[in-house]
C-alpha cells in the first residue's frame, strides 16, 4: 500500500519528467526520521529539508534509471536503504506488484515497521567486513533478484569487492545493478586542487580512521574508470554511464509550498561553469552507473586477477593491464 494518497489530477508514469517529479516531492509525506535536524554538522543548505528534496535531482535519475532498464522487476533489492524513500518512490512510480529488501546496518524498530507498512522487508549485515570495526556478516537470504540499487553507498566502503561479490549472488543472471556515487574527478576536487593545492581525499579527522559508529565516513570516490574495474572484477558489464550534477541541497519549497532550485553558480561564474561542463562532463560531481550481471559469482571469482606477494607476478599483471 502506498504512504500516501496521490494528488488528484497527477499523472504518474515510471519515467517522469523532472517537472512531474518536483511535483512529487511537493506532497510527499516523509518519515520523521527523513528530516534533516539541526545538527551543527550538517550542512545549512540541508537542515529542514527531508530526504526527497534534499536529494531530488539524484532521487529522480534513479527512477527514471529503473523505468529505463528493468520495469518489470519483481524483485528489488536496496543496500543501504535508509533513511527509506526509495522504497515510497518505488511504490508511487511502480504499481504492479513487487517484493522489496532493504539491506545494511542500523535499521532500528521503527523503521522496519515502517518499511513493513510499505510491504518491504529488512535484512540486517555487514556490507562492508574490511571496515576497522566490522559487525557480522550475514549470507542475504534472497536470490534471483532483477534488480539492486546501491545509491551513494560504495564510497562509504573500505573494499567494495565483498559487497559488490554479494549483490552478484543476490541477482539474477542478466539482473541489473544500479549505483550512484561521487565523481572523484569533479569540477569541485579540480578546482581546490588547483587553487589550493587540496587533496579530493576525505580528512584523515573525518575518516573512519577516526569515527567507528554506525553511520560511516566516506572512504574514498572513484573515476568512471575505476568504478568500471570493480564491477568487471565482480563479474559485471556496464551498459550505461551517465555524470551529472547532483544539485544536493539546492532544492526548496517556498512559502506556498512549491519546489524551486536555489542555482549556486550565476552570471559569469555560472556560465563559465556551465560552459565548461558542456565540453567536459567528467567534470560534473556525481556519476550514475547501470551494470549488467553476465557472470555467476564463482565464475567472476574463478577468473579475475588475484592478489599476490610475487613482486614478478605483480608487475606481469600490471603489463597485461597496460599499467
Amino acid at each position: 500500500m502506498a504512504s500516501r494518497r496521490r494528488p488528484k489530477g497527477l499523472v504518474v508514469t515510471a519515467t517522469p519528467t523532472l517537472e512531474e517529479f518536483e511535483r512529487y516531492a511537493e506532497s510527499y509525506v516523509p518519515f520523521p526520521w527523513e528530516i534533516v535536524d539541526a545538527n551543527v554538522l550538517q550542512p545549512a543548505d540541508v537542515k529542514g529539508k527531508h530526504s526527497v528534496l534534499v536529494s531530488l535531482f539524484r532521487f529522480w535519475k534513479v527512477i527514471t534509471a529503473v523505468g529505463k532498464y528493468c520495469p518489470d522487476f519483481k524483485v528489488i533489492v536496496d543496500v543501504g536503504p535508509y533513511p527509506g524513500a526509495m522504497l515510497k518512490l518505488l511504490r508511487n512510480y511502480f504499481c504492479h506488484d513487487f517484493s522489496y529488501w532493504g539491506i545494511g546496518l542500523g535499521l532500528f524498530e521503527d523503521y522496519r515497521k515502517g518499511m513493513a507498512n510499505l510491504g518491504g522487508e529488512c535484512f540486517e549485515t555487514e556490507l562492508d567486513p574490511r571496515f576497522p570495526d566490522a559487525a557480522p556478516v550475514r549470507d542475504w537470504p534472497i536470490h534471483d533478484v532483477d534488480c539492486v540499487l546501491l545509491l551513494d553507498v560504495i564510497e562509504h566502503l573500505v573494499d567494495p569487492v565483498p559487497c559488490l561479490d554479494s549483490i552478484n549472488r543476490a541477482l539474477r543472471m542478466g539482473g541489473m545493478l544500479i549505483l550512484t556515487t561521487d565523481n572523484l574527478t569533479s569540477f569541485a576536487n579540480t578546482y581546490q586542487m588547483m587553487r589550493r593545492g587540496h587533496s579530493p581525499n576525505i580528512h584523515p579527522l573525518r575518516s573512519s580512521m577516526f569515527y567507528r559508529g554506525e553511520w560511516r565516513p566516506h572512504f574514498r570516490e572513484f573515476s568512471a574508470s575505476e568504478l568500471t574495474f570493480f564491477l568487471k572484477y565482480a563479474g559485471f558489464s556496464v551498459i550505461d554511464h551517465e555524470y551529472f550534477d547532483r544539485r544536493q541541497g539546492d532544492y526548496y519549497c517556498d512559502a506556498d509550498g512549491r519546489v524551486k532550485i536555489h542555482e549556486r553558480y550565476r552570471g559569469l561564474k555560472g556560465l563559465v561553469q556551465r560552459s565548461v561542463l558542456r565540453v567536459a562532463p567528467h567534470l560534473k560531481d556525481h556519476q550514475l552507473v547501470v551494470a549488467r550481471k553476465d557472470a555467476e559469482f564463482d565464475a567472476a571469482a574463478n577468473t579475475r586477477v588475484k592478489p599476490t606477494t610475487s613482486k614478478a607476478e605483480w608487475l606481469a599483471i600490471l603489463s597485461d593491464a597496460g599499467l
